[in-house]
Formats: structure tokens, sequence, C-alpha cells
């Protein structure tokens, strides 16, 4: 038996990577059978997830985020920066995991203002890094009534990135990983 074989001849690294790519086939099967049981097709709520998904835009944030920057009192300016940190960081650090990963979107084209040359890979979801970042980096500066709604606004944008068909459940969920933890990591750098 050649070295480094296993029981029955069969590599030990052959069986290991079988295994993995067995649970990664099992993984990315329920994701796209779960992210197709929240897509939303058309109606009210598609149009509610459309609406959702747009106010999540990092030019929006960007825009709000350098108005309070320049124009707010110091708790605005505060928030201002943060939004702006977390806007331009979180955009580099999807777009080199995107660029590392490569998983395409679910579907060819885009709902809205999308369209599948602007961005065509999907994991993580920039949007979901954006908002869960900004959640963690504004939860220390607001107060708690805020956070809920904020908390509760960020989890409809992820939900509607996969309602809309732009990204699979798991693309959110690791966004929304993501953002917390640069939040968090961001959050103990600028602690006064």
């Amino acid at each position: 038996m050649p070295t480094g074989s296993g029981p029955g001849g069969r590599d030990e690294g052959t069986v290991r990577g079988g295994r993995l790519a067995d649970l990664r086939a099992r993984v990315v099967g329920l994701d796209h059978r779960i992210s197709q049981r929240l897509h939303v097709p058309s109606g009210p709520w598609r149009f509610f997830a459309l609406l959702v998904a747009h106010s999540g835009d990092s030019p929006l944030w960007l825009v709000a985020g350098g108005a309070a920057w320049l124009w707010g009192t110091s708790l605005l300016k505060a928030v201002g920066a943060r939004v702006i940190v977390a806007n331009l960081v979180g955009a580099v650090a999807t777009a080199l995991l995107k660029l590392l990963v490569r998983r395409r979107r679910p579907r060819p084209s885009f709902a809205g203002l999308y369209h599948e040359r602007l961005d065509q890979m999907s994991f993580p979801s920039g949007h979901a890094t954006r908002v869960g970042y900004m959640l963690v980096l504004l939860a220390p500066l607001l107060p708690g009534w805020t956070i809920v709604g904020l908390t509760s606004w960020a989890l409809c944008v992820a939900w509607a990135r996969v309602a809309l068909g732009i990204h699979y459940l798991l693309d959110v969920l690791a966004g929304f990983t993501l953002g917390a933890v640069l939040g968090g990591v961001t959050g103990t750098v600028l602690a006064p």
C-alpha cells in the first residue's frame, strides 16, 4: 500500500476532499432551496422588497453620512463619520471576498436599478455587510429604541436581497456576519 493511503488503498486526502465536497454540495443545495422559497416573484411584497433593498444602497448612505458629518451636531458628525467608514471599509472587504470566492448571483438579471454588468458576484452580500457594519458601529451612539428599529431595518434589507433573487441566503448571512465583525473591530479602534 502506498504511503499516505488509508483503508482499502484510498488516499486520505481524497477521502477528506470527497467528504468536504459532499458537505459543500449539500450546504449549497440547501441554500438554493431555502433562497428559492424566500423569493417573491411579483405583487406588493416585491415592491416592498425593492424599496427596502434600495434603502441599503451605498450612494444613499454615503450622501447621508457626508451631510451629517459636514453639517450636523457633534453627535450627528460622529454618526456620519461612522456611516462613511462602514460604507467604504465594508465595500473594500466585500469586493475582495467577491473576487476570491467568485460565486455567481442566482439570476442573470437584477431587480430594480441593478444590472448584471455592475456586479456579477454574489458572496458576500455588500448590502448585508453594509447594514451589519453600520448597526454594530452605530449602536454605542444611539438610544436603545433606535437600535431596535435599526436592527429591524437591517434584517429587512438582508431579507429583501434574497426575496428579489439578487442573493442567496448564505450570501446575506455571511455579509451580515462580516459587517458585524468589521463593525466590532472598528468600534474598538474608534472607542474613546
